[in-house]
């Protein structure tokens, strides 16, 4: 038997004639009708209706959102099995049970799912659930990875990092850190301009560090904030510039970064003892 990609296998759900009416009366706000459409599509067993009607009533705050999510879950649906994975990790309903998230979220994980493939990964890495294993949470790592979910990059670029589950290695870290980054991942940009600076891509690289510490900065980072206003201090990467260094640092110091004051002093020293 063929297995079919997971969108392909809810092709014909979606198609549903009552759920396409209910997405279009959602769409042009008419919420009442279209949870009513939705419903009765649900109650055909369509999978894909039950989780959207569960989770729009779950932001309602109604308590039979769990029962249609965990329905859909039990179908198969691979989305809903990753929100009662989170709806049990958390707790929306009882107590929070990582051992529950843990079989929801292997149960969408082994559907493809990449954001489940990553937090099981996460569970297996800090031992909530399950036994704690670096080889699997790498390994799941990596699936989650290479159906190109950030996270997942981000945290299989760790692992290769820091030599765990496998031995050190900056390419691959590189690599991975890279394909994060470049779906907007500032974690990873900043951590691409540490190993630029620090010369673990091969060759020291001020300027190269100084464009990801860019980037991450400006979604706030402020690591990144700090290390850039440094290099505009030195004038390593960037034309030295202490104004811009001043307000990279400030901003630095009321983001929490301690240093940051230190920092200012610094260039205060250096402008009164410049000729």
């Amino acid at each position: 038997m063929t297995v079919r990609p997971v969108d392909d296998r809810y092709r014909d759900c979606r198609n549903d004639s009552r759920f396409v009416d209910a997405v279009r009366m959602y769409r042009e706000g008419d919420i009442d009708t279209a949870l009513i459409l939705f419903r009765k599509s649900a109650e055909t067993g369509n999978p894909v209706a039950q989780y959207t009607l569960g989770t729009i009533l779950m932001n309602r705050g109604d308590v039979s959102a769990v029962k249609w999510i965990r329905t859909a879950a039990e179908q198969g649906y691979p989305e809903a099995q990753f929100q009662m994975g989170n709806i049990s990790y958390i707790g929306t309903v009882g107590s929070p049970s990582p051992e529950t998230a843990f079989q929801y979220y292997r149960m969408a994980a082994e559907n493809g799912h990449p954001k489940a493939q990553n937090q099981l990964g996460l569970m297996y890495l800090n031992g909530e659930g399950v036994k704690k294993s670096d080889t699997a949470a790498f390994d799941w790592f990596t699936r989650s990875a290479e159906n190109s979910y950030a996270g997942a990059q981000f945290n299989l670029a760790s692992m290769y990092e820091m030599g765990q589950s496998v031995p050190v290695s900056y390419p691959d870290a590189v690599k991975w850190y890279e394909k994060a980054a470049e779906q907007g991942l500032a974690e990873a940009q900043f951590n691409l301009g540490v190993l630029h600076y620090l010369g673990k891509t091969g060759t020291q690289d001020s300027r190269r560090a100084a464009e990801y510490y860019r980037l991450a900065a400006e979604q706030g980072h402020h690591d990144a904030i700090y290390n850039l206003g440094l290099l505009y201090v030195d004038g390593d990467g960037v034309e030295r510039d202490y104004a811009k260094a001043e307000e990279l640092l400030r901003k630095a110091a009321k983001m929490g970064v301690t240093d940051a004051e230190e920092a200012l002093k610094m260039i205060n020293r250096i402008k009164e003892n410049e000729p």
